[in-house]
């Protein structure tokens, strides 16, 4: 028997608002097995400013499998259908970001979910997708520039508004969701920053949670960004070393590109620029499965219109333009240091452009020079002042950038308490070569936070790199449930 929930249902009551929600059904469509249905709910802004009462939308989907006795029920776009006996799993999106794919097949993860039992819940996270994303004409849509305002003033309002998209609030988000779809208790599957929004959750409502798997996401609590990215950095050069290794000719060829990017301004097809900085940052794909392929097909393809042209061709130019992500996910780049800012450090002060820092420090071949002989690296994930002038999109938020890595108010993110008392289970995939994630820091994690009690359960591959999930889902999560059902140590 179905479990049905109508549309436009007032929502609980938030944590710190007393003002009521609601949600409508936008979509519902069947895939061969299995069936999607997209719910828009109005949540506050601000669930710590009881005087704000503005509102977003976050946007949820709700995937199963095909039940002819569920799915054809009344009328599909007025209620949410799930079965009697439900069975919740969410899915937490890395990033931070970035949107959750709807599935349009019952394949990868989603169908190693499904197979188990799980229904699905893929959530937006605020500020992506359809939950009220954030770029530069939405963000001045959402909040313009008043009349007269000092450009000082409006940086700072433009900052109180996104600190409100960090993980505390999407958490928060979650548990109104969950109250409104009345399930006691649901899973967590959080992948990479989902598994840092997953930790924040357990800290918060572990009353709420079932059992927490993380792919690739363990947080750096109580560490600071400095602490990641001297740790990032040296994973990091590792890579650049197996790249050079496994594709030596690439050596002059990076060389070649640095050269003429350092010499002549290159525009990309959206408009940005492509910086000697820019060229480096293709990096970021060493942490995926694949990357260092796909990163010597780019380089010999640049290298190969050079030679043959004198200039980079269009075609190259777009593969480089879309190896990076950060002018269509701007939180990508606004909190890529902000998210290792916990207000419940004392030492977490402000980040003051860490990556920017410590770049020189880490290593002197992450730093183009035009004289030198040696090899130039690639970097990875970390963002850098350059972005904001390189990229179309960041440009825009360069003030804010600035403010955010100023800021030394931050919200609470974890409790280590709570973490170490609590009975929920966590389990967690943890990759010894991740690029974004660093596998000492996940385990000092685990001895500091955790303290060797068994709380958390890890299974410990160098097989997959960080994606590992997406990889191959079968082995990545069964070996999490396995830890679960205490099959495995």
């Amino acid at each position: 028997m179905a479990q049905t929930i109508t549309s436009e249902r007032p929502l609980p009551p938030t944590p710190d608002n007393d003002a009521a929600c609601s949600c409508e059904i936008i979509d519902f469509f069947r895939v061969k097995d299995i069936v999607n249905q997209r719910i828009r709910f109005q949540l506050p802004l601000s669930y710590s400013d009881p005087s704000n009462d503005a509102r977003i939308s976050v946007v949820v989907n709700i995937t199963q499998k095909y039940d002819e006795s569920l799915h054809k029920v009344g009328d599909i776009y007025s209620t949410v259908i799930l079965p009697e006996s439900t069975k919740l799993i969410c899915y937490i999106q890395g990033g931070p970001g970035f949107p959750c794919g709807v599935p349009l097949s019952n394949s990868a993860y989603t169908k190693t979910l499904l197979d188990r039992g799980y229904q699905i819940l893929y959530l937006d996270q605020r500020g992506t997708g359809l939950s009220t994303p954030i770029e530069a004409a939405t963000f001045e849509h959402l909040l313009p520039k008043k009349q007269g305002e000092t450009s000082d003033s409006y940086t700072k309002r433009q900052l109180e508004f996104i600190l409100n998209f960090r993980a505390d609030s999407i958490v928060e988000d979650y548990e109104v969701i969950r109250k409104a779809l009345d399930v006691d208790q649901w899973s967590l599957l959080g992948q990479s920053y989902g598994g840092f929004t997953s930790f924040t959750y357990v800290s918060k409502y572990p009353s709420s949670l079932k059992e927490v798997l993380v792919t690739g996401g363990v947080p750096p609590i109580n560490f600071l960004p400095d602490d990641v990215y001297k740790a990032t950095y040296a994973r990091t050069a590792e890579r650049n070393v197996h790249y050079y290794n496994k594709y030596p000719e690439d050596k002059q060829r990076v060389r070649n590109i640095l050269n003429y990017l350092d010499a002549n301004k290159v525009t990309l097809p959206n408009g940005g620029n492509l910086s000697v900085e820019r060229f480096q940052q293709i990096g970021l794909s060493f942490g995926a499965q694949g990357g260092t392929d796909n990163i010597h097909q780019l380089v010999t393809k640049f290298d190969y219109d050079l030679k043959l042209f004198g200039f980079p061709t269009l075609q190259i130019l777009t593969a480089v333009q879309n190896e990076s992500s950060f002018d269509s996910n701007v939180i990508y780049a606004l909190f890529q240091e902000a998210i290792y800012m916990d207000g419940n450090n004392p030492s977490a002060k402000h980040s003051d452009w860490s990556a920017d820092r410590l770049r020189l420090q880490a290593e002197p071949n992450f730093t183009y020079n035009k004289d030198s002989k040696d090899a130039v690296f690639f970097t990875g994930e970390m963002v850098y002042k350059s972005m904001f002038d390189d990229f179309v999109e960041l440009k825009k938020f360069k003030e804010l950038a600035y403010a955010l890595h100023s800021n030394n108010n931050w919200s609470k993110l974890y409790d280590t308490q709570v973490l170490y008392e609590t009975k929920v289970p966590i389990v967690s995939a943890t990759y010894v070569y991740d690029q974004y994630v660093d596998f000492d820091l996940t385990r000092q994690v685990k001895q500091q936070v955790f303290r060797n009690n068994g709380n958390l359960k890890q299974f410990i591959t160098s097989e997959f790199f960080h994606n590992g999930v997406r990889a191959d889902p079968e082995k990545v999560l069964g070996s999490l449930f396995a830890l679960l059902d205490c099959e495995i140590d």
